[in-house]
């Protein structure tokens, strides 16, 4: 049997919700992943980083975008608009705030 890359840290029920709530952490970067489990046909996933700013030069919405630019390894233009016509997504969008950047998915 082979082991897993993530590590079941935390598990509880919120009961108001119906929502099971599952802490997870990536065994070789340490990386956090947060899965909640609810009865609702809809299918969300979400990365996101701390970019917390030393200036104030907006260089954390600058990134946000160019990380959507592809690279050199991944050469998609706009993998967004790419994805908005050969997908069933229902939400799709980039956002940053003061201190972090996410990208949300739904379908």
């Amino acid at each position: 049997m082979t082991q897993s890359t993530f590590v079941l840290r935390d598990e509880h029920l919120i009961e108001a919700l119906n929502l099971k709530v599952q802490s997870f952490v990536h065994r070789e970067t340490g990386a956090e992943h947060y899965h909640l489990a609810a009865d609702n046909p809809e299918n969300v996933f979400m990365v996101g980083f701390r970019t917390a700013p030393s200036d104030s030069t907006g260089v954390a919405h600058i990134l946000e975008h160019t990380v959507l630019c592809g690279s050199q390894r991944f050469p998609v233009r706009d993998p967004f608009f790419m994805m908005l016509r050969r997908s069933l997504n229902t939400f799709m969008n980039a956002f940053t705030s003061s201190d972090w950047t996410a990208y949300p998915f739904a379908s």
